[in-house]
């Protein structure tokens, strides 16, 4: 089972882990164009969502959509900017969506140069051309973090800054929101659904939840926010708390997880990573992304 993590250490953009083995496969560096020094609120090289397409990988960098082939080449980043901060990616509908905390709302981007890029006000449930801009963090109202398409709708975790953690649920045709499950946890991170079950992490409580009462404790402590969910496991990266000045230091770990009984049946370390901001599965359907895995078949 290999996993492919995005990295706060300023130095690799992306990792490919071998989650059996503990080896990283490939590192994808961090070159110049990278580094934006007219970010100054949060790191100036900060990669976040992964997502992939038929043809293309896709990396969010604050403002740069990042592309690369199915071979990790670099290919270069869409024309649009985004924002700074943005956090998860999930490709539906030919449109690589962007959550976007700064302006509480999913930004969506056609690889396509023909097609105008949208909007989605996740406050108001309305679809409007994008509009690039400077948002500021003083207008995150609920620090949207993760999404998720799944069974006909869209789900949208919001961190909420705290104890009262929400995720919105939208149908995913008309985007009307059908229903808000609330408490959901403090500063949740991370959506996966199977078999009409959604699940999350609880970051704070360090808990996985579920719609329909699940909660587990996760074994280790420390910051979770990297999730992943197969037939048989939960994948979670967990990174040491630090400030967020220091957040591209300290190590992590990811730990493969039993769903039947909360057991880790393998970790790895990460050392000195930083934070990891997202992960991805690429060999095995990853029921937090539910899309094709990019790898049909891993080879030597």
């Amino acid at each position: 089972m290999y996993a492919f993590v995005t990295v706060s250490d300023m130095k690799r953009l992306a990792i490919i882990v071998d989650l059996e083995s503990g080896e990283t496969k490939l590192t994808i560096k961090v070159r110049p164009e990278f580094v934006d020094a007219s970010v100054t609120e949060r790191a100036p090289c900060r990669p976040f969502g992964i997502t992939w397409s038929r043809s293309e990988l896709f990396i969010a960098n604050n403002r740069q959509l990042l592309v690369f082939d199915r071979h990790f080449n670099y290919k270069g980043m869409l024309r649009e900017q985004l924002q700074v901060n943005v956090h998860q990616l999930a490709y539906y509908v030919e449109h690589v969506w962007a959550v976007s905390p700064w302006t509480n709302s999913l930004i969506g981007v056609s690889p396509n140069s023909n097609v105008n890029p949208v909007e989605f006000d996740l406050l108001s449930s309305t679809i409007r051309p994008y509009i690039e801009r400077n948002a500021t963090v003083t207008s995150d109202k609920w620090h949207f973090n993760s999404l998720l398409w799944a069974d006909g709708f869209l789900y949208v975790a919001a961190h909420a800054f705290g104890p009262f953690s929400f995720i919105n649920q939208y149908d995913a045709t008309t985007f009307e929101l059908v229903n808000v499950l609330r408490n959901a946890g403090h500063s949740i991170h991370g959506l996966a659904s199977h078999n009409g079950e959604l699940f999350w992490i609880s970051t704070k409580t360090n808990e996985i939840r579920s719609d329909s009462g699940h909660r587990r404790l996760l074994l280790r402590p420390g910051f979770g926010r990297g999730f992943a969910m197969t037939d048989d496991y939960f994948i979670i990266a967990t990174s040491t708390l630090r400030p967020r000045s220091e957040r591209h230091k300290g190590d992590s770990w990811i730990d493969i997880v039993d769903r039947r009984d909360g057991t880790i049946l393998n970790s790895v370390c990460l050392p000195n990573s930083g934070s990891v901001n997202d992960l991805r599965l690429l060999d095995m359907y990853d029921y937090s992304h539910r899309i094709d895995p990019l790898w049909e078949k891993v080879t030597d």
